[in-house]
């Protein structure tokens, strides 16, 4: 599997994960299309520094018109654009996250936030090209992790005012990410647009070997004793999954029960997957066999869960501490059927399957709307997402 490390030591700016990119992700002429798709009133330079020793790259962004946007400012210039589908999906998304996180702290509607730090046209592009960058990597076949991020220490001012590190939306877009943090460092390490981008798309890095194949360095503006550079590390593992398929029959109780435990199972923390199958037991009795895949490090809770919802008197626990696991990307696109449009989340394996699924819940949901048949439904927005995966190529 190819992996891209994010190893924010020292923290991480949107102009830090940008810098990063250059080159390795992203063409400074996909950058100059970005500006010009969005119009953009900025003025970019991408300059080589040399920052305690490490020579890296640095992203310089003028802001030639200063213009502070709503939320749905943002969302209607992404949407107009031309801007290919994927990177107006999770720019969108990474939007919604911020705004959301602002909304929640200040107790209002995220719809009518007003951006003041991230409404900005530089802003707006650093986020953009961010994830453009990154969309390349996922399509080369990249899966994206994250070293735990040192957030900083201290107090910082913004718009709002004087107020501790790390501010309160940053806490708020952090909040059940799937990376880690580190409380520690000079001032402001984080901005909410890096910690957003970082957490969409990242996860914690495992402690699995790695031969490093690229790395690359984006420097931000601020002075620190620490080199005030983010990481960007580049390679491949031979990353398994290890599991565990935790298991028991019963046979006193009835249908009803058993789907009452397995639609719990299947939003129970660890759960990855579970079945059931029919089969004979003891004198010949009627039981079902209730199969779960789950975390290896869940596999106990899980089998206490169990226990709790059926009844049963014994779990089996068996480590699987190998499973072949093709990568996998999530995302939403925007379909349109009979003159109406919809969103629809998918999932994607890579690199270079081919194999794409739409969610059933929503392929369901728009047949009952149009009242349509359903695998009229699944054909089309299958089609749709054959489509942008050719516009891609």
């Amino acid at each position: 599997m190819k992996v891209a490390i994010f190893d924010a030591f020292n923290g991480a700016g949107g102009d830090m994960i940008l810098a990063t990119l250059v080159d390795l992700a992203i063409r400074e002429s996909e950058i100059y299309e970005i500006i010009s798709l969005l119009d953009l009133k900025v003025d970019c330079q991408l300059k080589k520094v040399n920052v305690k020793g490490i020579e890296a790259r640095r992203v310089v962004v003028e802001v030639k018109e200063d213009v502070m946007r709503r939320y749905q400012d943002v969302v209607s210039l992404i949407r107009s654009s031309d801007l290919d589908n994927d990177v107006k999906a999770d720019s969108l998304a990474i939007f919604e996250i911020l705004a959301k996180a602002e909304g929640k702290v200040h107790g209002r509607d995220y719809r009518e936030a007003v951006f003041h730090e991230v409404g900005a046209d530089d802003a707006i592009f650093d986020i953009v090209c961010c994830v453009k960058g990154i969309r390349n990597l996922v399509d080369r076949g990249y899966k994206l992790f994250a070293t735990p991020i040192r957030i900083g220490s201290g107090f910082t001012e913004f718009s709002h005012g004087k107020y501790p590190v790390p501010p309160p939306a940053v806490l708020e877009i952090l909040k059940n990410a799937k990376v880690k943090v580190i409380f520690d460092g000079e001032g402001e390490l984080l901005t909410p647009t890096a910690a957003t981008i970082i957490s969409y798309y990242c996860e914690n890095l495992p402690a699995i070997p790695i031969n490093v194949e690229n790395v690359s360095y984006g420097a931000g503006s601020k002075e620190t004793e620490i080199p005030n550079v983010l990481r960007l590390i580049l390679g491949r593992t031979e990353i398994h999954d290890s599991i565990a398929v935790v298991e028991t029959t019963v046979d006193d109780v009835s249908g009803e029960f058993v789907g009452y435990a397995i639609e719990r199972l299947l939003g129970f923390d660890g759960v990855l997957d579970v079945t059931t199958l029919p089969a004979f037991g003891k004198k010949m009795r009627p039981v079902s066999l209730i199969r779960v895949i789950a975390e290896l490090n869940k596999a106990e809770e899980v089998a206490s869960e169990i226990m709790r919802l059926t009844g049963s008197l014994g779990v089996r626990i068996i480590p699987v501490h190998h499973r072949v696991i093709a990568g996998r990307e999530q995302g939403t696109i925007r379909v349109r059927i009979s003159g109406k449009e919809f969103e629809v989340k998918f999932k994607r394996s890579t690199p270079g399957f081919g194999h794409v699924k739409p969610e059933f819940d929503d392929i369901a949901r728009i047949a009952d709307e149009l009242n349509m048949p359903i695998h009229v439904v699944y054909r089309k927005v299958v089609k749709v997402l054959e489509d942008v995966d050719s516009n891609r190529k």
